[in-house]
């Protein structure tokens, strides 16, 4: 996957985002935000390379009680994550916050912010499925009727048109709550979207993609349990996105390096070497 050498300097990379105060920033300031210490763990995690952190540990307990109803599902998600990766275990009160949050609503319009209508239900799902909340089967009839009125007749998943971040996300969700897919026409799609240059673009025919669109492409492979098409090309693009430091930018056709797009890399070389890292 990463030669010793190369392994070496992406956890120098993230060690060197790590804040005095806990927490990580990608921008080397001691200003952690619960993305940035989610990417940063997560890349860790994959690496063997997690240590004790009371700093950071300290750091995510001041957002515990932050994580109530749908509005703080996402610091839900970014503290459940990371909370795993640093301690291996969840603190009971994001259990049981996550056991009263209401199913999301898949918002016709979406957000500005948001690459996918079914963003907040994808987080939702895939937290409940790892920590093992029950649900009945009217929920799971009504989170089927909701997503797949969203297929198109390609395959994919969409709003207007079907993008291979949403298709990811919608067949993650079906996944969580054990309902079946597609496989063949899910799997058709994937395949037309795929890039020579990028691995995968989000929207058939396109141009260029980034690596969250290889990011995407390649988890839902995983998804459907397929071979992942095109992975000497996908193995080739995040080589480009890699950058002296041991970091992962957006593009391989330049740019700098995030802890975002770190992950993002890391947890596709998973997926492309059937290693351990990210399963959604």
């Amino acid at each position: 996957m990463l030669s010793e050498g190369e392994k070496e300097k992406t956890i120098r990379y993230i060690s060197d985002r790590h804040c005095p105060g806990g927490g990580y920033c990608f921008f080397q300031l001691d200003e952690p935000n619960l993305s940035d210490t989610w990417y940063a763990l997560g890349c860790l995690m994959t690496q063997q390379a997690v240590n004790s952190d009371e700093t950071t540990e300290k750091y995510l307990s001041r957002f515990v009680d932050q994580t109530q109803g749908t509005s703080g599902l996402y610091r839900l998600w970014y503290l459940f994550w990371s909370y795993r990766y640093l301690t291996g275990t969840i603190p009971e009160q994001l259990i049981t916050h996550l056991s009263s949050c209401p199913v999301p609503k898949i918002f016709s319009s979406g957000t500005i912010e948001s690459a996918s209508l079914f963003e907040s239900l994808y987080c939702y799902a895939v937290l409940c499925k790892e920590a093992g909340i029950p649900y009945s089967e009217s929920e799971k009839r009504k989170i089927q009727e909701d997503v797949q009125r969203w297929q198109h007749p390609s395959g994919g998943f969409g709003r207007d048109k079907a993008t291979l971040i949403e298709t990811r996300h919608a067949v993650a969700i079906l996944h969580a709550f054990d309902i079946e897919t597609d496989t063949e026409r899910i799997y058709s799609f994937l395949t037309s979207c795929i890039d020579e240059q990028s691995g995968f673009v989000n929207v058939p025919s396109s141009h260029p993609g980034y690596l969250e669109h290889l990011d995407a492409g390649i988890a839902l492979a995983g998804l459907l349990n397929r071979p992942v098409p095109n992975r000497t090309q996908c193995l080739l693009y995040l080589d480009k996105c890699r950058n002296a430091n041991g970091g992962y930018a957006r593009s391989g056709f330049g740019g700098n390096s995030t802890l975002e797009y770190t992950w993002y890399a890391i947890r596709s070389l998973c997926g492309l070497y059937n290693k351990p890292g990210w399963n959604w």
